[in-house]
């Protein structure tokens, strides 16, 4: 059985509760606007997150070799 890969779905589902957490609060207080540079960065991280586990699985595929 193939098994996914924690870079197909952590950073994704991180980042989907995490625009949620800040469209929900940004809607509610009326602060879209003061949590916009907040969601940039955010997503900055999750792509880092990404990125960082993807090579660290290509490393392993390697090593396994």
């Amino acid at each position: 059985m193939k098994r996914i890969r924690k870079s197909a779905w952590l950073p994704w589902t991180l980042l989907l509760v995490g625009t949620a957490f800040y469209v929900y609060y940004g809607v509610e207080w009326g602060a879209w606007t003061v949590n916009l540079p907040n969601l940039i960065i955010y997503v900055v991280i999750i792509l880092t997150l990404y990125w960082v586990l993807r090579k660290r699985e290509e490393m392993e595929d390697r090593h396994d070799l």
